[in-house]
């Protein structure tokens, strides 16, 4: 392999880490947006609609998640070890679980921001996908 190319694939895991950190912030910035809505609208509108996502708290705890694989994978990249590799690859295929629980749960719910947090919810099970993709590739390389 080219040494150039070596050079992108590095960039782009790192730009992947930092995608992974980005949506969970998006998302948990998000979720705040759609529980001050879903809190207001019964003085705006005098009805109460309460989404699922928002009843299981999927925007908070999945941000947090997805923020602490990202802070992995930006770890990784800055300091290899085989026992970072592992936890990376660990955090990201519970995180690309979560999207997919996340998925299910926003399909369900298709209203307001739904549409949002679907759309970043994918990004992440793709990103997570790759992530571990990649550190199932080191962890074969190291033995």
């Amino acid at each position: 392999m080219p040494r150039n190319r070596l050079w992108t694939r590095e960039e782009t895991r790192m730009l992947g880490a930092i995608q992974q950190v980005m949506t969970g912030i998006l998302l948990h910035c998000l979720g705040l947006l759609w529980m001050y809505l879903s809190l207001t609208q019964t003085t705006a509108f005098g009805a109460t609609y309460i989404p699922l996502a928002l009843l299981t708290a999927y925007p908070f705890w999945s941000s947090l998640l997805f923020i602490f694989t990202g802070a992995f994978t930006v770890s990784l990249e800055k300091i290899r070890s085989p026992f970072l590799v592992s936890y990376t690859l660990v955090a990201n295929i519970v995180s690309a679980c979560i999207s997919v629980i996340g998925l299910l749960l926003l399909s369900k719910s298709g209203k307001l921001l739904s549409e949002y947090l679907f759309i970043l919810t994918i990004l992440e099970l793709f990103v997570a996908s790759i992530v571990s993709h990649w550190a199932s590739q080191a962890k074969k390389r190291r033995r």
